[in-house]
């Protein structure tokens, strides 16, 4: 028994040591053949049937406990919201922001994925706007037996989105200006993340005038630097994505 609970305190402090782990960066093209391709789409909240939020899952549930637990033990203390996806299709991830986020300054804001990954393969995404502009996709990887969690910077998409509010969702021609200023801050240094290539579909909301758009995110897979197609490799998602947004 004391062996278990070893080894238990063991992978709990591991869990937790994976909260605040330090982004890795990938400035490689997004594979053209074998990877998997995810359609994010980010909008804001609007009333209707089909529009509003989602309730969240277990995994969303799962991450908030253990962020709560390790918070106790001193650990990664930070506010936290949890965003959950809408899965649309079999490629498409919707989330919805409500004002609150957009107006709300965040200090890390994060994508999670959980992947199968039964033959125990690199896992690593591209964000081809990033990709294009030789800016790295920052992400991390932990593996859980036959499974993967990964993450992905987002920040700055949310601020994106939150300067988007602020200007009446005028920020389309303003992303390449934007790029230098809030990349030479170093608290700001996270990836573009999740703006699509600059024609990337984008539309206002006529009551908060806030931006929405579709965002391209390729997962690639190797094993020992060798491109392995992701989906003969059994790498897919295991339930509906969700973001993470912590406050200091």
């Amino acid at each position: 028994r004391r062996w278990r609970r070893g080894v238990a305190a063991e992978t709990h402090g591991e869990r937790c040591a994976e909260l605040g782990a330090a982004w890795l960066e990938n400035k490689r093209p997004a594979a053209e053949l074998g990877s998997t391709v995810l359609q994010l789409r980010v909008r804001p909240f609007s009333p209707g049937p089909s529009r509003g939020l989602v309730f969240p899952g277990k995994s969303l549930f799962s991450f908030i406990r253990r962020v709560y637990r390790c918070c106790q033990e001193g650990v990664g203390c930070r506010s936290v919201k949890g965003i959950q996806s809408r899965l649309r299709g079999a490629a498409g991830v919707e989330f919805v922001l409500t004002r609150e986020i957009l107006v709300t300054t965040a200090s890390r804001a994060e994508l999670h994925l959980h992947l199968s990954n039964p033959m125990r393969l690199d896992i690593s995404p591209v964000i081809p706007f990033m990709a294009k502009r030789n800016l790295p996709t920052r992400y991390s990887v932990a593996s859980h037996g036959d499974a993967v969690e990964l993450r992905v910077d987002l920040l700055f998409l949310l601020r994106l989105l939150q300067e988007a509010a602020g200007d009446g969702g005028r920020s389309h021609s303003l992303v390449d200006a934007q790029l230098g200023r809030l990349l030479s801050n170093e608290d700001r240094k996270t990836s573009l993340g999740i703006v699509q290539d600059a024609d990337g579909e984008a539309w206002h909301d006529r009551n908060n005038r806030s931006l929405a758009r579709d965002v391209g995110l390729v997962l690639g897979c190797s094993r020992a630097r060798s491109g392995v197609p992701c989906e003969s490799g059994g790498v897919q998602l295991l339930d509906a994505p969700f973001m993470a947004v912590f406050y200091t």
